[in-house]
C-alpha cells in the first residue's frame, strides 16, 4: 500500500553519499565482534526464535525459525547457510540466510532489506538492525531475538479478553477510511487494517483484557498495532511503522461498513485517445506496447518495494494463462525507489523470479509524478500503488483499480478477484 502523495524525493549525489554511508554501516554491523568469530555459524540455534523491532510505540514482535542447510555432503549440514522461516499471517515465507564472520546475514526475499545481527555466545539470541534502502539511502531499525519464541504477545490482565471479533470502521488519522475486520479466538487475535489504498497484511496478536495488541512484519514492512475498548464501546489506539511517529486511529462497531469504490477513485483526462507507450521487457529488451491486437489489456503500475504489489502480482501470475488464453495482455510497469537503472531492473528480476512471472515486466521510472505522467498521460493523479488500468481493444482506458485488496482480507480480496474476471469478461463481449 502506498500513497502516491507521500512520495519523497531526493537529490542524486546526496543519495550516493547515503549509500555509502548506509554500506559502510552493514559492513561493521557484518564485521563486529561477539564472541570468537568463526564459531558463530556453529553456535547459532536452530528452532523456534521471537523477533524484536523497536518502534516509537515499543517493541514490534515476530516469529521465525532457523534449521541449518545440508551442506555439499547431503548428509552433513552446512556450515554458514541456514534455512529462515518468517511467519506471516498463516504462512511461513522462506529465506536463506549465513552467518559471516560472527553475524548472521538475512536477506529478504525481492524487498530491499536485510537483517544483520550478531551472534551471542550461547548461540541463543541474535543483537544488531534491520537495513531498509529506500531511493539508495539506509534506515537501520534496531532488532534482537531470543530463541525459543512461540508468542508474539504475553498477556498480563487478570481479566478475560474482551470481545473485539467482528468488522470495525473508522478513521486512520489524518482523514483516511479504515475497516478493522477482526477474528478471535480466545484471546487470540488475526485480521489486517484495510483502507482505499490497500490493506497492511497479516497482523496477529492478542486481546489482554480490555488491550489489543497486535503486530505483523514480512521483510519490507512491519507494523505494530496498539489499542483498547473503551467504554462508549468504541477502539482507539496508534499504529506503528518501524520508523517514524505512530498513526492514531478509531473504530467502531460497524458490520456493514465498506470502503468507497476502488473503480471509482481515479480521474482520467483524454480518456477518449489510446494509451500509447512503448518501453523495452527486463529480459528480453524488445519493446513492450499496449492495445492492438490484444482484446484487452492490464496495466499493472507496481513496485518491488510496495507489499500489496506483490499480492497483486502473485494473483495476476497465477490467473495470467487464462487470460492470456482468451486474447487479453498483461504489462507491468515498475516504479522503482532508486536512481539507478540497472538496479532497477535488478529488483524487478527478483520480483519475476519469486513469483514466476510469465507476462512481460518492463522498468517505467520511479514513482513520481513526472515519470507516471510520461508514461500514462490520461491519469491525473496517482493515488496509490498498486493501481489496475484495463484497456479495450482499441487500447482506450476503460476501466482503473485503485489500490489492492490482498489474502489478508479474507472475503474482500475474492470479491476484488470475482470483480476483476466480470470487468475483463465485460471487455471482451463474453
Amino acid at each position: 500500500m502506498f500513497k502516491a502523495s507521500c512520495i519523497p524525493q531526493s537529490h542524486p549525489k546526496r543519495s550516493l553519499r547515503n549509500g555509502l554511508v548506509f554500506l559502510l554501516g552493514l559492513f561493521l554491523a557484518s564485521s563486529c565482534r561477539w564472541g570468537v568469530d568463526m564459531e558463530a555459524c556453529y553456535r547459532l540455534q536452530d528452532g523456534d526464535w521471537r523477533g524484536l523491532l523497536a518502534t516509537e510505540g515499543g517493541d514490534l514482535p515476530f516469529l521465525f525459525r532457523v534449521e541449518r542447510e545440508a551442506g555439499p555432503q547431503k548428509s552433513k549440514p552446512s556450515d554458514r547457510s541456514f534455512k529462515v522461516r518468517l511467519q506471516d499471517g498463516e504462512t511461513w515465507v522462506e529465506s536463506v540466510a549465513e552467518v559471516r564472520g560472527d553475524s548472521l546475514y538475512w536477506p529478504f526475499p525481492v524487498f530491499e532489506s536485510v537483517l544483520v545481527a550478531a551472534v551471542s555466545t550461547l548461540g541463543d539470541s541474535l543483537n544488531g538492525y534491520w537495513y531498509k534502502t529506500k531511493y539508495d539511502t539506509g534506515s537501520a531499525v534496531p532488532f534482537r531475538a531470543h530463541r525459543g519464541g512461540q508468542y508474539k504477545f504475553a498477556s498480563r490482565s487478570t481479566r478475560l479478553p474482551d470481545e473485539v471479533g467482528g468488522l470495525w470502521s473508522g478513521d486512520l488519522g489524518p482523514g483516511t477510511a479504515a475497516l478493522l475486520p477482526l477474528i478471535q479466538k480466545g484471546p487470540e487475535l488475526s485480521g489486517t487494517v484495510r483502507t482505499p489504498y490497500g490493506d497492511y497484511r497479516y497482523l496477529t496478536g492478542l486481546m489482554d483484557g480490555d488491550s489489543l495488541w497486535m503486530s505483523g512484519m514480512d521483510g519490507g514492512s512491519a507494523y505494530l498495532l496498539r489499542g483498547r475498548l473503551e467504554e462508549n464501546g468504541t477502539l482507539q489506539g496508534m499504529i506503528y511503522s518501524a520508523k517514524g511517529p505512530g498513526r492514531p486511529w478509531t473504530m467502531e462497531r460497524d458490520s456493514n461498513a465498506v470502503l468507497p469504490d476502488p473503480y471509482g477513485m481515479a480521474e482520467l483526462r483524454g480518456a477518449e485517445r489510446p494509451l500509447t507507450f512503448q518501453l523495452r521487457d527486463i529480459n528480453t529488451d524488445t519493446l513492450v506496447r499496449p492495445g492492438p491486437p490484444a482484446r484487452a489489456t492490464v496495466i499493472q503500475m507496481l513496485g518491488t518495494w510496495c507489499p500489496n504489489c506483490l499480492d497483486e502480482t502473485e494473483y495476476l501470475a497465477s490467473v495470467y494463462p487464462d487470460l492470456a488464453s482468451r486474447g487479453v495482455q498483461v504489462i507491468g510497469l515498475g516504479f522503482e525507489r532508486t536512481h539507478q537503472p540497472t538496479k532497477a531492473i535488478q529488483n524487478l528480476r527478483k520480483l519475476q523470479a519469486r513469483y514466476s512471472v510469465p507476462y512481460p515486466l518492463v522498468h517505467a521510472g520511479k514513482p513520481d509524478s513526472l515519470s507516471i505522467l510520461t508514461v500514462i498521460p490520461q491519469l491525473v493523479k496517482l493515488k496509490a500503488f498498486p493501481t489496475t488500468i484495463l484497456l479495450d481493444s482499441t487500447g482506450r482506458i476503460r476501466y482503473v483499480h485503485t489500490g489492492f485488496d490482498g489474502p489478508a482480507t479474507g472475503p474482500a480480496f475474492a470479491k476484488q478477484k470475482s470483480m476483476f474476471m466480470d470487468k475483463i469478461s465485460g471487455l471482451l463481449g463474453d
